[in-house]
């Protein structure tokens, strides 16, 4: 039989070969395959070279033939389709960087204090230069601006991204990767390394999946602690539903199905989710080698002991991670391993073991970990033991290991009644005194209309003490806010109780154009201050009195100078990537990012974005109600998105046209049928010609021949422009001869 064949109500209406037998029907393999319907176990048959199979042998099938119309409906269970595999999109998905044309910055901050009759002028400075091949950044602190050989060189960098391999080279000084166990060491010399930054939606740690099926068509919607946060369409049959986005620590997915009939379904399932973990079979590692830099701040080029190091990690599995790292230094040569893994949905639970040689001997150190984060409660804890021969890189000759550091906490959220949270922490050294804090801070929301903060901190020992800091915040408007506070301190050697009152008002700076202010009073102690920003810098004017006497003020400025695609620029200080936005020759355009309003362009029509994330999108669009008449917009949206601290040239597509209205009358006086078609000599648009012979033109020149089109025949117009003060003249009435109405 040839049947109009439906299958679960998906509206496919196919047209296909089916055979009957009885009240038994069989369906060519292929077309199950179309409809992703599993092939049968047993029954098949052959007719004329095609393989059937019988559709009573689907789980729970029924069918519905209309002979007279010939259409037939299979109805089955959803355990009878193949399974559909979906992986959700990122939003963060990033555009591809582009590579950036040769440009550079100067940034500057100076400062001019004066206090105690005497002045203070110092600067921070920091240029750049990048092109496709990667970006050299260098900055300098002067702690006094007329004494030049006193200026101290911070860090000199060229850096090399490779996004496409999540990877980047940095040559100059850097920071080495610490791993688990290890520190934190400035040096110069080389570091190639994993970077993920350089694609932001790329996700390396293990993200959720959602199963279920559905009979019918239908809409699924996936809720991640009650958040929704992607609905998609499935077709009948089990679905599996991966990269759903989860927040850190523990929680449940929902999902919700329901079908065109209107039935729900919901499926729950709980997850853990943890950025210290990798997901299955990536990988990520950095390597280093070089010099130790000492004296930062305090001496230009003072490197000391070589350092080399490489840590290594790897998702053994998405519950699994695994690190190794080694790391040689003037003193010792260390290595070790570490690991952290899933505990169920609970929490996650890390250890390290490292050993050491040195002249000290043989070093160990050992560390374990466990965590659990989640909605109404998390906790946390974290000890590291290492004997006393334990060395490694960025420990300063002499300086002994910490015998034990441990560091634990906890946190509960109650809901309308705030949030308290509770950390203690030792250190127990071989050559001090032990160190013990412990803290505890409780947040209470005052309904909608301010934060109350309570926070003590208990120090122990000899030279230990106590401090209870009490906030009440209030916001004042959008930018604006402000706060009282009482801080009550206790000194156990000198046994002094101290009580000290502050208020402060402040509004911040915008993100564009604006200004803001802050005044202190902290017990008979004044602080103000008054800030502006433009789009060509940042200014501070700051002044404050003691209540034992003297005050001081302070100025300071900041801004940037920079250049690209042979455009220089005035802009506030380039701290991340930037771009240069161009609409044309247009002034006093507002120019918005991410939706808010960042700069106006200027007399050129040139605008500049200082602060662009870097190989992410970033929307720009502009006003199009700040834009004249006779502006012709191609688009108001770009996306940029730039190398590491580097700029772009945004190009809007607009331009200025000339536009102009006339009349064209032929040789007896009368109006120029409406429908004629106009064009300008040398363009391709047409434009139409309206009731009474009206004609709209743009694109027009100082002097244009205009054609004229109507019914087969044509008459040639000159027509001039002028000088105009309207953007849209009339330029008068002109005879269309030889043409016929």
């Amino acid at each position: 039989m040839l049947l109009q064949v439906d299958v679960n109500r998906q509206g496919l209406n196919e047209t296909v070969v089916v055979l009957r037998s009885g009240k038994r029907f069989f369906a060519a393999a292929e077309d199950l395959e179309r409809w992703r319907i599993r092939r049968p176990a047993a029954g098949a048959l052959e007719h004329e070279g095609r393989t059937y199979y019988p559709l009573d042998a689907l789980p729970g099938a029924s069918f519905e033939l209309d002979e007279a119309r010939l259409r037939l409906a299979i109805t089955t269970r959803a355990e009878a389709f193949e399974a559909t595999l979906a992986a959700l999109p990122d939003s963060r998905a990033a555009t591809p960087a582009v590579l950036p044309q040769p440009g550079g910055f100067l940034n500057y901050s100076l400062s001019a204090t004066h206090a105690a009759g005497a002045w203070a002028r110092t600067g921070f400075f920091e240029a750049g230069f990048f092109s496709r091949y990667g970006v050299l950044t260098n900055s300098v602190l002067a702690p006094e601006l007329g004494e030049t050989a006193r200026w101290r060189r911070l860090e000199s960098t060229y850096t090399i991204d490779q996004p496409e391999e999540r990877r980047s080279l940095r040559l100059g000084d850097s920071i080495t990767r610490a791993g688990a166990w290890g520190r934190p060491v400035r040096f110069g010399g080389l570091q190639f390394a994993t970077n993920f930054a350089t694609q932001p939606g790329f996700i390396p740690f293990p993200v959720a999946s959602a199963v279920g099926q559905a009979a019918l068509p239908s809409t699924v919607d996936v809720f991640v602690n009650n958040a929704l946060v992607a609905r998609r369409s499935v077709p009948p049959g089990p679905f599996s539903l991966s990269n759903i986005p989860v927040v850190t620590g523990s929680g449940d997915i929902r999902v919700v199905v329901r079908d065109l009939l209107g039935r729900e379904q919901i499926i729950t399932q709980p997850f853990y989710g943890s950025t210290a973990l990798l997901k299955e079979g990536l990988s990520d590692y950095s390597f280093e080698a070089g010099e130790t830099r000492q004296d930062f701040a305090v001496l230009s080029n003072h490197y000391a002991e070589r350092v080399a190091a490489a840590t290594y990690r790897h998702g053994l599995t998405d519950r699994v991670t695994g690190e190794l790292r080694a790391e040689s230094a003037n003193l010792a040569r260390s290595a070790g391993a570490s690991g952290a893994a899933r505990v169920g949905n609970f929490g996650l639970a890390s250890g390290s073991l490292a050993f050491s040689h040195s002249e000290a001997g043989l070093g160990r150190l050992a560390g374990f970990g466990l965590e659990r984060n989640a909605r109404v409660f998390s906790a946390a804890f974290q000890t590291v033991l290492t004997n006393a021969q334990f060395r490694q890189a960025g420990m300063r000759p002499g300086e002994l290991p910490r015998r034990r550091q441990t560091i634990a906490n906890a946190g509960v959220h109650l809901g309308e009644f705030g949030s308290l949270s509770l950390t203690h922490a030792v250190q127990e050294f071989r050559d001090q005194p032990r160190a013990e804090v412990v803290t505890l801070a409780y947040s209470l929301p005052v309904g909608r209309i301010a934060q109350l903060g309570i926070n003590a901190v208990r120090t122990y020992g000899a030279i230990g003490g106590s401090a209870l800091f009490t906030t009440l915040a209030i916001p004042l408007g959008e930018l604006t806010s402000g706060s009282a506070s009482l801080e009550r301190t206790h000194d156990n050697q000198s046994g002094v109780t101290r009580n000290t009152p502050t208020a402060v008002v402040q509004k911040s700076l915008p993100l564009g154009d604006g200004y803001g202010y802050r005044a202190q009073v902290r017990n008979e102690d004044l602080f103000g201050s008054l800030s502006g920003q433009t789009g060509v810098g940042t200014y501070v004017l700051e002044a404050a009195t003691a209540r034992q006497g003297g005050s001081a003020t302070r100025f300071g400025a900041s801004g940037g100078v920079g250049t690209i695609a042979g455009h220089t620029f005035l802009s506030r200080s380039i701290t991340e990537s930037f771009a240069v936005v161009h609409v044309g020759d247009f002034e006093n355009v507002r120019v918005l990012q991410d939706n808010q309003v960042m700069a106006r362009t200027n007399a050129r029509g040139y605008a500049v974005l200082p602060r662009l994330r870097a190989y992410e999108r970033n929307p720009v669009t502009i006003e199009q109600a700040d834009l004249p008449f006779e502006a012709r917009l191609g688009s108001l949206r770009l996306e940029g998105a730039p190398y590491f601290r580097s700029g772009l040239l945004l190009d809007f597509p607009v331009r200025r046209v000339r536009a102009a209205t006339l009349r064209i009358v032929l040789d007896d006086g009368s109006d120029l049928p409406s429908g004629a078609a106009a064009r300008i000599e040398g363009q391709a648009e047409e434009f139409p010609v309206a009731l009474r012979g009206e004609l709209y033109l743009e694109g027009l020149e100082e002097t244009n021949r205009v054609l004229v089109i109507w019914n087969g025949q044509t008459c040639v117009l000159d027509v001039s422009y002028g000088h105009h003060a309207d953007p849209l003249p009339q330029l008068g009435t002109f005879i269309c001869r030889g043409v016929k109405p």
